[in-house]
């Protein structure tokens, strides 16, 4: 397929704050595009090449966590944390940015996970439990944004759930109630395609009650 050319020294950054930046893209048929990314200009997916694009760390990592405890159902772990853009709590998966010094670890993305993990939940991992990377990097927005996550599973054994907290919350973070739910209680959701307050699912969470449902995670 012919991809069109980007002009990189055409390219401008028309705003830049500490989380978000936005680009306007120029390519050298004359198309004009926005691009909203986490990222510098000079680290823009739009101008890497093959094979560095295929090889790229995402900007962030989310969890799609399986609390196995003794005695229960399998269960999915989601909680609800307040969204900015959408005005309202949705329920979410642990998730946060590769910060710097999760880069100078042999498997930045693995690090990144267990500690969000442990910031937003409370768990940690142990010895019986598995943390693998499901996907190492999917775009989340590509129409408009370069936004990019790996997607992580963890599969956690507990004796109970007394150790779950959001003590770890930093900085915007703003946080709700957990919401451990098993198969049955996931197909509803996936069903209705609201939460218990009736607000839409976002796309990671639809995704990880996709995998939940699907046994996917017993197979990896």
């Amino acid at each position: 397929m012919q991809e069109p050319k980007i002009s990189p020294d055409q390219s401008k950054t028309l705003a830049a704050t500490k989380y978000v930046k936005l680009y306007d893209l120029a390519y050298e048929n004359g198309v004009h595009y926005y691009d909203a990314s986490r990222r510098d200009k000079d680290q823009l997916f739009a101008f890497k090449q093959d094979p560095e694009l295929g090889s790229a760390l995402p900007d962030a990592v989310c969890a799609v966590i399986i609390v196995k405890e003794a005695g229960q159902k399998d269960k999915l772990l989601l909680f609800y944390e307040y969204r900015y853009p959408a005005g309202s709590y949705l329920l979410g998966l642990p998730a946060g940015l590769i910060d710097p010094a999760d880069l100078a670890s042999p498997d930045p993305i693995k690090t990144a996970m267990i500690r969000e993990i442990k910031e937003e939940t409370g768990l940690s991992i142990g010895e019986k439990d598995t943390v693998e990377v499901i996907n190492p990097l999917v775009f989340t927005a590509s129409g408009f944004s370069d936004e990019s996550n790996a997607i992580v599973k963890a599969v956690i054994h507990v004796d109970d759930l007394s150790a779950l907290n959001h003590k770890g919350a930093e900085g915007t973070e703003v946080f709700g109630d957990f919401k451990l739910v098993d198969k049955e209680e996931a197909r509803r959701l996936l069903k209705e395609g609201r939460d218990d307050y009736g607000h839409y699912l976002p796309l990671v969470a639809w995704a990880a009650l996709c995998y939940f449902v699907s046994d996917l995670w017993k197979q990896l």
